[in-house]
């Protein structure tokens, strides 16, 4: 049992940082999709009709979503490296 809980614990740092991974490439799909969608809103005029509106407020919004929690696991990174 003792050798069990060793092995959870040694195993632990490498599932974080392939979470961490899988929040990095999540984080560069949202950056591109909001880029996409700010660049369609002010370069084109996709945005003049209810289709291309909500195109737009859509490649926006995902992309802030996927955005967000890679900030937050840096966060938790930082702070289990400082024990």
């Amino acid at each position: 049992m003792r050798k069990n809980l060793k092995q959870r614990l040694t195993s632990m740092p490498q599932a974080q940082y392939s979470i961490i991974s899988v929040f990095k490439i999540l984080h560069i799909i949202g950056l591109t999709l909001f880029i996409a969608g700010v660049i369609s809103l002010f370069m084109t005029d996709i945005g003049q009709n209810v289709t291309g509106m909500v195109v737009i407020s859509s490649l926006i919004g995902l992309g802030l979503v996927l955005v967000s929690p890679f900030p937050i696991a840096l966060v938790f990174q930082w702070a289990s490296n400082k024990k």
